[in-house]
């Protein structure tokens, strides 16, 4: 039996994540963004064994997120799936703290929480072959001086999380650290943004919680069932790093 934290399990596929290792057994915490939402997320799983809440969009709230998260560890996976796509936003919008709304849900909390939380023996990231349409621009992350678009922030922080889990993975050889692609899934973001995916959420839950616990998978650092793979660039550990170092910057903690 594992115990295992998910970040964004209050819908889509992490909630369905959450039920299916639920339902084989397994110790989950959920996590919600808000009271309302964490409410729903314990209907939903009610064998869950807890619940965090914070805001990815704030650090302050991410900070008190990983506080509440740690007090029911140690885990076993920590799977940071929570995001937000803004595919179809003409503007760029902002976070509390100054960073384009995106990239700090999607990239600067998955790297706070991760380095905040007691290293786990496995991360994954949820990530996705839309990575290889990202653009990794280290001198300009927040879109303050380059042409706000919506849909290439979205795939830059994609390919953000893959380079996190490979830049971590090579940092922490303890540590499994993979990222998944869990395919183009009918959730509430890809209904929002008026696609029509041919997954439900049940069948990447179901891989998600595959991935989560099985057995080691050190040699597949990327689970896809789609063509893309990550090439040279992903791999360049100067990429990894310059993405790391970008996110100790804005966050104000080293890993």
């Amino acid at each position: 039996m594992a115990r295992v934290l998910i970040t964004g399990s209050s819908s889509g596929i992490g909630r369905a994540g959450a039920n299916a290792l639920v339902a084989q057994g397994h110790e989950v915490v959920l996590h919600a963004r808000n009271e309302r939402r964490a409410a729903e997320a314990g209907q939903a799983v009610p064998g869950a064994l807890g619940i965090a809440i914070g805001d990815l969009s704030s650090f302050a709230a991410t900070r008190k997120l990983a506080v509440q998260a740690a007090e029911f560890g140690p885990y076993d996976t920590i799977v940071l799936n929570a995001g937000v796509g803004r595919l179809h936003d003409p503007d760029r919008a902002l976070s509390e703290d100054g960073n384009e709304l995106t990239f700090q849900v999607n990239t600067l909390s998955a790297y706070l929480l991760t380095a905040l939380l007691p290293r786990p023996k496995r991360l994954v990231f949820t990530s996705s072959a839309l990575a290889g349409q990202g653009v990794l621009d280290l001198d300009d992350p927040n879109y303050e001086r380059r042409p706000y678009h919506g849909r290439e922030a979205y795939c830059s922080t994609k390919l953000h999380l893959v380079l996190l889990a490979f830049g971590l993975g090579r940092r922490w050889p303890e540590v499994e650290s993979i990222a998944f692609d869990p395919g183009f899934v009918a959730t509430q973001m890809t209904v929002r943004n008026g696609d029509v995916a041919p997954l439900d959420a049940q069948h990447a839950g179901d891989r998600l919680a595959r991935v989560a616990v099985a057995g080691t998978t050190a040699a597949n650092r990327y689970d896809t069932e789609r063509a893309w793979q990550p090439g040279a660039a992903e791999l360049d550990p100067a990429r990894q790093d310059g993405l790391l170092r970008v996110c100790a910057t804005l966050t104000g903690v080293t890993i």
